[in-house]
């Protein structure tokens, strides 16, 4: 695909979401006939149609893909390393996505902060794993205060969202599992609050909807 998908690199970035989802659908094909692993998505119907926060449980690679495959023009933030990813790298600069050096402090926050605002201002939509990490299904949650940064600066409501792709394409190991993945998209908090009491509604809607999801 990043051979056939060169021409991309010198268009537009719009145009290039076009072989990246193609992309995307080729893996979701796979999975389900190689693997035998399913999907779907639940709660469609609370997506907006505006700009928000997409803040997801992260269990595997499953959600980043899917994620962007069935919502509406959205970005993550990604470390600067990623572009050093050879041929990946080169499409993940083309696309635009907010990328920051971990390593450059307070300066190098501010400066992702304002270009997250202005995409979202633009009508973007971001998305946020606010444990930073891929979980283990059923572990401790471990939320951090990150993305209420973009919170706080972008004044944009919450949209919550529950998976359990854990159970199926798991951490650290190449063994996949078959069944069905479901990602569940909540409803949306749009009430100000502060700081301590979003992080823990957030982390309460996209633990309990989790669990349901793992257990049923």
């Amino acid at each position: 695909m990043g051979i056939i998908c060169i021409p991309f690199l010198i268009l537009p970035s719009k145009f290039l979401k076009f072989p990246t989802k193609i992309w995307i659908k080729v893996i979701f094909i796979f999975l389900e006939n190689i693997c035998n692993i399913k999907h779907r998505i639940e709660g469609m119907e609370n997506m907006p149609d505006e700009s928000v926060l997409i803040a997801s449980k992260h269990q595997s690679a499953f959600e980043t893909l899917a994620l962007y495959f069935y919502l509406k023009d959205c970005f993550f933030v990604h470390k600067k390393e990623l572009f050093l990813i050879p041929v990946f790298g080169q499409y993940l600069y083309k696309s635009n996505m907010v990328s920051i050096d971990r390593s450059g402090g307070t300066k190098t926050m501010r400066k992702m902060l304002e270009e997250v605002k202005i995409k979202l201002d633009r009508g973007s939509s971001i998305i946020i794993f606010p444990e930073g990490t891929r979980k283990i299904p059923g572990s401790k949650p471990d939320y951090k205060t990150g993305f209420i940064g973009i919170y706080n600066h972008s004044k944009k409501k919450i949209l919550p969202v529950a998976l359990n792709s854990g159970l199926y394409w798991p951490k650290h190991t190449w063994i996949l599992k078959n069944g069905i993945i479901t990602i569940k998209i909540l409803p949306i908090i749009n009430e100000n609050y502060d700081k301590q009491t979003v992080l823990n509604k957030v982390q309460e809607q996209i633990e309990v909807a989790s669990d349901k999801l793992i257990t049923s």
